[in-house]
């Protein structure tokens, strides 16, 4: 029933999807431009140095000396002497380069990681303006524009937005290490298995930390509470819902990465952002609907039509 209204109510305000995509092109635009006017200049002499090498025609050089048109034992031959004493002279000489320019590069590495991290504060702010948006629609079936919310609630969505950023770099670390970890552990025995191995427990984590705090950004706007008290809150709803929705999110997650393999090919990349908006403005239906529930409110899943989780299976016909 709460997957199925979710689904209700994401059709019903499909509209958030393109204003979503909408918002993030143009944050992507204003941080790109942002970060290249901020690296440019710092790393310009270090590329600079970097491309005098020609490091590219020298790996090329040597991977045609190995898999060429000479003969094997001529390939082998040369691949080990010249070519090969050129690659191992290139990469030393890549090694100096970059010494030399060590400040340049630190320097751009904090750029990158301050923009990533702005970046994903103001993606987690448009997350609380779709929110609220959907808790404005299922409260009281009422229509808020979605720039008008984002402006009128930005003091509340930053501070709410750091905290969570703040949770979801921790979890990313913990995630990037434990999928490269046994991806690795059990690709020493097949590679195959170790990509599939890295792969479905990526999925599993990131299905483990979105369920277990589902009920956070909700309850922080749906019932007003501070972000403290929400993290409280959304704990307390975890006890009681994380075993249903993390299956959910387990599938959701898996069905919006194969989509995107598939439509990234088919669209070259642009139906990616159409897989982004549905899986972010559903998921955010599907931790809108699971708390309503776990708070027994009514909501309207559709123009029409009210659910009364008191009730099951009956909806009341407006």
């Amino acid at each position: 029933m709460i997957t199925k209204n979710s689904f209700s109510i994401l059709i019903s305000k499909f509209s958030l999807v393109y204003q979503l995509i909408l918002a993030v092109l143009i944050a992507l635009l204003i941080f790109g431009i942002i970060g290249y006017a901020i690296l440019a200049p710092t790393l310009s002499g270090y590329m600079s140095d970097l491309k005098d090498l020609e490091i590219g025609n020298t790996v090329k050089e040597y991977l045609s000396s190995i898999f060429g048109g000479a003969d094997m034992e001529d390939g082998i031959h040369q691949g080990m002497t010249v070519e090969y004493q050129n690659l191992v002279n290139a990469l030393k000489q890549v090694g100096e380069v970059t010494r030399s320019h060590l400040g340049a590069i630190w320097g751009g590495i904090i750029a990158v990681v301050i923009i990533l991290f702005l970046f994903s504060v103001y993606f987690h702010m448009c997350m609380y303006t779709v929110t609220d948006t959907l808790h404005a629609f299922m409260s009281s079936d009422s229509e808020y524009g979605f720039t008008s919310n984002f402006i009128a609630n930005v003091g509340k969505s930053i501070k709410f937005s750091l905290a969570y950023v703040g949770m979801y770099i921790l979890w990313i670390i913990i995630i990037i290490g434990l999928s490269l970890g046994l991806g690795f552990l059990v690709g020493a025995w097949n590679n195959f298995f170790g990509l599939v191995v890295a792969y479905f427990t990526a999925i599993l984590a990131l299905a483990i930390r979105r369920s277990l705090f589902a009920g956070w950004m909700p309850a922080y706007v749906v019932s007003d509470m501070t972000v403290n008290e929400s993290l409280v809150a959304n704990f307390k709803m975890a006890s009681k819902t994380f075993r249903d929705t993390l299956g959910v999110y387990f599938v959701i997650y898996l069905a919006s990465l194969l989509l995107s393999v598939t439509v990234g090919v088919l669209t070259l990349g642009f139906g990616l952002f159409i897989v982004l908006g549905v899986t972010n403005v559903l998921s955010q239906a599907y931790d809108m609907v699971t708390y309503y529930h776990y708070c027994s409110k009514k909501y309207y899943k559709d123009a029409q039509h009210v659910v009364d989780p008191t009730k099951k299976y009956k909806d009341a016909v407006r």
